[in-house]
């Protein structure tokens, strides 16, 4: 039994290191752990860095490098690992810089306190206190979530919900759906494809760019912040605007709004073939052309 382990362990040594060469720059290996393709990575790292890089091999490996003070703690099955970085010692712990690769059909639970975040191809749950988060790739679903840290993510998924406090939150790429939103970070959506979206501030800006595609659905909700529509000249959408107190400014058509609060005004540009819905309470409303 014990001569079987050992080849199991220099097998998955050969292949981390035949599929690595290329990547020394990456630190050392760490962990390296044959798995199975659809496996579960639950990750833990408090401080410094991680990248997770999805690949196609049926393994997890970690490479990097750690503090003298800290230990990495590893454990789980084929179907499934739980990893992270713990000090030896009382105390914070000191910053590690990990790059972890994974199958392109695994899913990943990664935490954070201060350490940023980047993901290549990877799906999963992103959560991080005050660490930023940099996503991209195509990937099955994907939840990002930092507290003061900011958020970018260029993703090609059906689904995609992302949060922050005061962090600036940046959506391009191809989401088709999106749940969105900040408390008081400016709110960034570049990203033609999607289908669904609902996007929301307590007071920081909401920027959209680009032309809404045919049946899509979206929804602007905003307290005091502003709520900025730069729109295509091919967009067609009908668009619902309503503000209690702040100003609508309309840059496609003489409609404006009622004078009466709570201010409302309806409008198509084009043939309407979108829906846009945009509420705020005293957050400034502008539609403009691109």
């Amino acid at each position: 039994m014990r001569v079987d382990m050992k080849r199991v362990a220099i097998a998955v040594a050969l292949i981390a290191r035949s599929a690595l060469g290329q990547n020394a720059a990456d630190g050392p290996v760490l962990e390296a752990h044959r798995v199975s393709p659809t496996a579960s990575l639950n990750l833990y790292v408090p401080a410094g860095s991680v990248r997770l890089v999805a690949w196609d091999h049926d393994s997890i490996v970690v490479r990097g490098e750690k503090s003298k003070n800290d230990r990495i703690f590893f454990g789980g099955g084929p179907q499934g690992f739980k990893m992270g970085v713990e000090s030896r010692s009382p105390g914070e712990s000191e910053p590690s810089n990990l790059v972890v690769y994974m199958p392109h059909a695994g899913r990943v639970s990664v935490r954070t306190a201060s350490a940023n975040i980047v993901g290549e191809g990877v799906s999963g749950t992103f959560t991080s206190s005050s660490g930023n988060i940099r996503l991209s790739g195509v990937v099955s679903s994907v939840e990002a979530e930092s507290m003061t840290g900011s958020l970018d993510l260029d993703l090609t998924t059906p689904w995609l919900r992302a949060r922050t406090g005061d962090g600036h939150l940046l959506i391009r790429g191809a989401p088709q759906d999106v749940d969105a939103s900040t408390i008081g970070g400016t709110l960034d959506v570049i990203a033609p494809k999607v289908m669904r979206g609902q996007f929301v501030s307590v007071s920081g800006d909401i920027h959209w760019v680009g032309s809404p595609a045919r049946g899509a659905v979206f929804d602007f909700s905003n307290h005091s912040g502003a709520v900025d529509l730069a729109l295509s000249a091919s967009a067609s959408a009908a668009l619902t605007l309503s503000s209690v107190s702040g100003p609508i400014e309309n840059g496609f058509t003489r409609i404006r709004p009622v004078a009466s609060p709570p201010r409302t005004m309806r409008f198509n540009i084009g043939n309407g073939d979108a829906h846009v819905s945009v509420r705020t309470f005293k957050g400034a409303i502008r539609v403009r052309p691109e």
